[in-house]
């Protein structure tokens, strides 16, 4: 049974281990001055606070031992109750920063639910970021990329995960299984066929882990639509062909007003 304890204790976080020891250690000498002084600590209770107390070298001196063993009491409370709390509060200060700096540079796990996924950091994503977050502050978007170092700044809401976004691994820290659908925007470092390559091979990613997941993504080349559709597509965006016809309708109106504006 103390062995089932004692793993279970080494088993929780750092943080979590130093709070239960401190708790321990007041309660322990609390307990220890009642019994040494019960007419100056009349209660357990009693005890406790001024073991709290003076560990945190806050010294109200409501109690205060009168005797020479608990005198003794205290002075290895101050040595062992400050260094504990001291330790605890150094821990903590180390925990809370480094959580910050993982979610910061994309290691930390996502953990809400019905979120949108976008896939790729570009001008695309951004813009689409800034629509949906004009639209609707609360939105809870996950933004997936490799290239990133950290989180983009100005994006208070969004979630940065930093990895590929083909990796179980990685879909699964966007907590893929829970999102709402998925965005996949072409990858602009590389050219047209790579960038519809690797688009295809995300969705067979996401697929895999999540096969129910509605997947929108954008393709560049109209000879890969109809294998991205294969992959699991339920949406294509063919930006090329959206960009050649707006042109295209720009230079009709053009032609028609007498050529083109200067």
């Amino acid at each position: 049974m103390g062995k089932l304890i004692y793993t279970r204790f080494r088993k929780l976080p750092l943080v979590l281990r130093f709070l239960l020891i401190a708790c321990f250690t007041m309660v322990l000498f609390g307990v220890i001055i009642h019994l040494i002084e019960p007419e100056h600590f009349p209660t357990v209770f009693d005890g406790i606070w001024w073991a709290i107390v003076t560990a945190s070298t806050v010294g109200y001196g409501d109690y205060t031992p009168k005797t020479i063993p608990g005198r003794i009491v205290g002075m290895l409370l101050i040595f062992i109750g400050a260094s504990l709390l001291t330790i605890y509060f150094a821990n903590l200060t180390t925990e809370a920063v480094t959580r910050h700096n993982e979610f910061l540079e994309g290691k930390r796990v996502f953990k809400g639910m019905s979120h949108l996924i976008i896939i790729g950091w570009n001008e695309r994503s951004r813009n689409m970021i800034a629509a949906i977050t004009k639209e609707n502050p609360n939105a809870e978007i996950v933004l997936i990329d490799e290239t990133l170092e950290s989180r983009p700044r100005k994006l208070d809401n969004v979630h940065f995960i930093k990895g590929r976004a083909n990796s179980d691994e990685t879909l699964l820290q966007a907590n893929i299984s829970h999102a709402s659908r998925v965005v996949i925007t072409a990858d602009q470092n590389k050219d047209e066929f790579q960038a519809d390559m690797h688009t295809i091979l995300t969705l067979l990613a996401i697929k895999g882990v999540s096969p129910e997941m509605k997947c929108i993504a954008e393709i560049l080349t109209a000879d890969q639509v109809s294998n991205a559709q294969r992959a699991g597509a339920d949406e294509i965006i063919q930006a090329n062909l959206l960009l050649s016809s707006v042109m295209l309708k720009s230079l009709q109106v053009n032609e028609e007003e007498g050529g083109p504006k200067r």
